[in-house]
């Protein structure tokens, strides 16, 4: 008999031979996402046609903005995603209008709500994950990472009172998305990277308080990823993270999956370019990029995803190859 799609991912995690690649792929939904009966709906409904492993749920990117002041543009039509008007930090003394905001209410509760949905339609329960940013990285979209790396340089203390108070409303997030059922987070970091920010500085102003919010809920969880974007990503330096696997930009970025695995036991998710640069590859190249991923490792340990997001204009034709070539690889 075929796994279910938990069983999957638990032998993955195992480092176990699986019925076939396990594997996921998530998108955006703009301009729906904000709904949260829409946003549970689409993400079912998108797991039921492409029979994927787990969600990797999509509340919209600024989620963790809004409620500490954030004004977005929107755009018309399902495939632009709402951006800053402006940002809420621009000078040093910004950073004292943080003030705490409950991870339980305001656009967190609308996340929640589209969660508690979602698993009620479910007729399986499959793995879900939640996404949660890093308070860092709540703070970079509040600013930028250049404003934010010069604020810090500035005025340290100031840029940390700012970080506490995030991190505290971060915490009590993730635990209200766990005593709802999630299986673990989807941990997204973007300033885990070398291009914007040295050594010292990732370990007091990221690291710490990524493990705060880690540590939080390592113990009532089973499967947490943590996601690092960008280029020059500080794999090595997070292997202590509290985490089942790892993602970031494997295919377009590096480093490869067989570098990072001269280092590291984690699980990993990825093989699939993401956004842009997958849209311009052809099918031979995508079907590859499976079939690549499916020999690795003997096909243990690792589960096929996109090194980031898909583009929401990415036609159903490309998605359903990508179905259809891991449903070749079923043992």
């Amino acid at each position: 008999m075929p796994m279910t799609h938990r069983q999957r991912i638990e032998s993955t995690l195992a480092f176990k031979e699986t019925d076939r690649l396990p594997y996921s792929m998530w998108m955006h939904f703009p301009n729906r996402d904000r709904h949260p009966r829409r946003l549970a709906e689409l993400s079912l409904a998108y797991q039921k046609k492409y029979d994927l492993d787990f969600i990797k749920f999509m509340p919209f990117g600024m989620y963790s903005t809004i409620d500490y002041g954030m004004d977005l543009n929107v755009f018309p039509g399902f495939v632009d995603a709402p951006v800053a008007q402006k940002p809420v930090i621009e000078k040093v003394s910004d950073w004292d209008n943080i003030r705490y905001v409950s991870g339980t209410a305001g656009e967190y509760a609308i996340v929640l709500e589209a969660q508690r949905i979602l698993f009620e339609m479910m007729d399986e329960k499959l793995p879900f994950l939640q996404t949660v940013f890093s308070p860092m990285t709540t703070a970079v979209k509040l600013s930028s990472p250049q404003l934010l790396v010069k604020h810090i340089a500035e005025d340290p203390q100031r840029v940390r009172k700012a970080l506490e108070i995030i991190t505290a409303t971060t915490i009590e997030f993730v635990k209200a998305t766990v005593a709802l059922g999630t299986d673990g987070l989807f941990f997204a970091t973007q300033m885990s990277t070398k291009n914007l920010i040295d050594d010292k500085t990732h370990d007091a102003f990221v690291k710490k308080y990524d493990l705060e919010v880690l540590n939080g809920v390592k113990n009532s969880t089973w499967f947490n990823v943590l996601h690092l974007h960008g280029a020059n990503a500080m794999i090595r330096e997070v292997q202590d993270y509290p985490v089942q696997a790892l993602s970031w930009h494997d295919r377009d970025d590096g480093p490869s999956m067989e570098e990072v695995r001269g280092y590291s036991d984690k699980v990993f998710v990825g093989g699939l370019s993401w956004g842009e640069k997958w849209l311009s590859k052809n099918n031979e190249e995508v079907v590859a990029e499976v079939r690549e991923v499916a020999g690795r490792s003997g096909g243990k340990g690792v589960i096929l995803g996109p090194g980031c997001v898909i583009d929401p204009s990415t036609p159903e034709e490309r998605l359903e190859l990508v179905y259809r070539t891991v449903l070749e690889t079923v043992r």
